[in-house]
This record gives structure tokens, C-alpha cells and sequence, in this order.
């Protein structure tokens, strides 16, 4: 994601990341240990709490990640995965960049929804 908002940013795309994890019962997404993370990772964007999932539930999200481009009317675009493989020397298909290019070039996503996989949203 550091490197998708490096590439795309001055072309006015702004990524979110939207953490939907209980923190009660997963500690490790406490708001104190996400700033952590940001200036451990050097986060390019912003990280913000999803205190109850909201956002989660109205997007159903089902895991992390699970991506969500929004044109610029705000109207979703694309929903699932960031690339087709966890490991970064076997990615074959970059979803999320393809369809942030598609918008981009004022065309039609290509492919509007993928199956997403990662972990599972903690309730």
C-alpha cells in the first residue's frame, strides 16, 4: 500500500487504511499500537479506527485487507483484493492498481470485484 500511494498520489489518489478489529479482543489494533505501526511501517496514508465496524459492515468487508476504490463521485468502483498473491515475487495480477489505472484513464473497471483473502475481521 506504501508503494501504491507513492505511485499514484500526485495523481490525486489517496489511499485509507481502515482498521474494523475489535480492540478488546485483538490487542494488537488498539489505537495506541496502530500509531505504533505507522511510524514503525512509515505509513504514506492515512490509518484510522473503526471504532464498532461500521465501516466494515456497510462496505462487508470480510477480511484484511480487503480493498475498496471510490471514484471520485465517491461511487464504489471496486471491491477485493490488492494483488492475486500474498507473496510479492509470485503476483501475476495487480487488482487494485489496475483499477485505480482504469479509473484513471476515465474507462470502465475492467474487473469491478474480486474474491479478497487475508485474515479475518476480529467482532
Amino acid at each position: 500500500m506504501i508503494k501504491i500511494q507513492k505511485d499514484y498520489g500526485s495523481k490525486a489518489v489517496q489511499l485509507l487504511a481502515v482498521n474494523s478489529n475489535n480492540s478488546y479482543l485483538s490487542p494488537a489494533d488498539t489505537y495506541a499500537e496502530m500509531v505504533l505501526k505507522v511510524k514503525e511501517k512509515g505509513f504514506n496514508f492515512p490509518y484510522v479506527k473503526d471504532e464498532g465496524g461500521t465501516v466494515a459492515k456497510a462496505y462487508r468487508a470480510i477480511c484484511t485487507p480487503h480493498a475498496f476504490v471510490l471514484d471520485e463521485d465517491r461511487r464504489l468502483r471496486y471491491r477485493g483484493r490488492i494483488d492475486d498473491s500474498r507473496n510479492p515475487d509470485r503476483v501475476t495480477i495487480s487488482d487494485l492498481r489496475n483499477a485505480i489505472e482504469d479509473l484513471l484513464a476515465n474507462t470502465q473497471v475492467r474487473v469491478s470485484e474480486t474474491a479478497p483473502f487475508g485474515c479475518s475481521i476480529v467482532w
